[in-house]
C-alpha cells in the first residue's frame, strides 16, 4: 500500500513537468482589445473593424506601466466578415472581456447604426455594458491619436465619461441601453459624440468627447453642441441627471455670476388641448453660489429671490431654445417624447401614431424652471462687508 502511494505522488511530480496543457494560452499569444472602431467605405461597399489592443508584459522584469499599444485593421463586405479577417491578420488571440468603447465611424453611423448595435448584441464576447460612441470622420483614425498624457486611449475615454457627470456637454450610452432604445420606432436618441481637439503650438492632438450624435430611425442624422446635450441630460430618465452637477453663468445686477446646478425634480405632464396633443414641463433645481465677480446683499432676501428667478428665467430661455431645435429643425423626438401619449393616452395614441412624425415638430411644449438657492458660500458669513 505504502509502494502504491510512493507511485501516485510520483506520476503528480512527473505530471508537473510534462508542460502546459496545450489549451492553455501563454501571455505573450494573446492581445487585450480595449476599443474598437467600425467603419463603412462607401466607394467599396466594405466595413473597416480596428482594434485598439494592448500587449502583456511577457517578463517579470518588464514594467507594467509600459504596456505596449497595437492597432490593426483589416475589412470585409460585412462586419462580421471585417472582424474574422481581422483575426486572420491579428497573429495574436484577441480577447475581449477588457474592451471598454466601441467607436463608430461617421459614415457607418449614416449608412446603418442599427446593423452595427444588432451585430454587437448577437455577439457573445462582446461586453453590452461597453460603451457606444460615433466618431467624427473615421473610427480608425481616432484610434490612431496618441494621448497627449502618455495613458492608453480606451482609459482616457473612460476618465472623459467619468468626468461627464460633473461638466454635462458630453454623453454616454451603453451598448444594452442602445439596444433598449430601439425598441420604439417613434422616438430617437443621442449617443456620444467623439472627435479630435485641434493642434496648436502647445499641445497635441487628443480625443475630444463633446456634444451629441442624434440617432434616428436607425441611422446617424446629425450633431447636437454641448448646450444641447446638457438639456437632454436634464429631460431624460431619473437614473440619468440624479449624479449630474452643471454650472450655469448669467449677468445679474451688473455682476456676473456662477452656480452649480442639480436637477431635483422632474416632471413631464402630456395631455389634449382641443384635441391636440401638449407636453408641460417643470423642472426643480438645487443650487450653489459657485462664484461671483462683484458683490451682492444676498443677505437680502429680495435679492436672493431676484436672482433665483433670473437663473430661473436663463434656463427656460436654454431649454426652450434646445427643444425648438429638437423639434423644428431636427424633427427627431430625441427625448421620448411620444412614451408618454403611449402609456397616458393608448387609446388616442392609436390614431396618434401614424402622424408622429408631423404632429411632433409643432408641438406645444411649455417648460417652467424654479432654481432654489441653497448655499451661497462666504456670502452668508460676511454679509455686507
Amino acid at each position: 500500500m505504502k509502494n502504491v502511494k510512493w507511485f501516485l505522488a510520483l506520476c503528480s511530480f512527473l505530471s508537473l513537468l510534462a508542460g502546459c496543457s496545450p489549451d492553455i494560452k501563454e501571455i505573450s499569444d494573446i492581445a487585450l482589445v480595449t476599443a474598437t472602431g467600425i467603419d463603412y467605405d462607401k466607394e467599396s461597399n466594405k466595413y473597416v473593424f480596428t482594434t485598439y489592443c494592448v500587449l502583456p508584459a511577457t517578463t517579470s522584469t518588464e514594467k507594467t506601466g509600459k504596456l505596449t499599444e497595437w492597432i490593426i485593421s483589416a475589412n470585409g463586405d460585412s462586419i462580421l466578415d471585417a472582424a474574422r479577417n481581422l483575426r486572420n491578420r491579428a497573429g495574436k488571440s484577441l480577447v475581449w472581456q477588457h474592451n471598454k468603447f466601441f467607436i463608430v465611424g461617421e459614415a457607418a453611423a449614416r449608412h446603418s447604426l442599427y446593423d452595427v448595435v444588432d451585430f454587437l448584441t448577437r455577439n457573445r464576447q462582446i461586453r453590452i455594458s461597453s460603451h457606444l460612441l460615433v466618431s467624427e470622420g473615421k473610427a480608425e483614425d481616432l484610434l490612431n491619436i496618441k494621448s497627449n498624457i502618455s495613458e492608453l486611449a480606451s482609459n482616457v475615454l473612460l476618465g472623459i465619461v467619468r468626468n461627464e457627470k460633473e461638466w454635462g456637454k458630453s454623453y454616454s450610452l451603453m451598448i444594452h441601453k442602445v439596444a433598449d432604445l430601439y425598441a420604439s420606432p417613434y422616438r430617437g436618441f443621442v449617443l456620444g459624440r467623439l472627435s479630435m481637439s485641434p493642434k496648436s503650438d502647445t499641445s497635441q492632438s487628443s480625443l475630444l468627447l463633446k456634444g451629441g450624435a442624434v440617432i434616428n430611425k436607425g441611422k446617424f442624422v446629425d450633431w447636437l453642441d454641448g448646450n444641447d446635450v446638457r438639456v437632454v441630460h436634464w429631460l431624460s430618465e431619473k437614473s440619468q441627471w440624479k449624479n449630474y452637477e452643471f454650472t450655469e453663468t448669467l449677468d445679474f445686477k451688473s455682476t456676473k455670476v456662477t452656480c452649480y446646478l442639480r436637477v431635483s425634480e422632474r416632471e413631464i405632464h402630456s395631455d389634449y388641448v382641443i384635441g391636440k396633443p401638449k407636453l408641460d414641463i417643470l423642472l426643480n433645481f438645487k443650487a450653489t453660489l459657485g462664484e461671483m465677480n462683484h458683490h451682492l446683499a444676498l443677505n437680502d432676501p429680495v435679492i436672493l429671490g431676484q436672482l433665483e428667478q433670473a437663473v430661473s428665467k436663463d434656463l427656460e430661455k436654454l431649454i426652450q431654445a434646445s427643444l425648438k431645435h429638437f423639434q423644428e429643425d431636427l424633427k427627431v423626438d430625441l427625448l421620448g417624447f411620444s412614451d408618454y401619449f403611449i402609456k397616458y393616452h393608448p387609446n388616442k395614441w392609436e390614431m396618434l401614431k401614424n402622424e408622429w412624425d408631423d404632429v411632433y415638430p409643432t408641438m406645444s411644449i411649455p417648460v417652467h424652471v424654479v432654481v432654489k438657492i441653497e448655499k451661497l458660500g462666504m456670502t452668508q458669513i460676511i454679509g455686507d462687508q
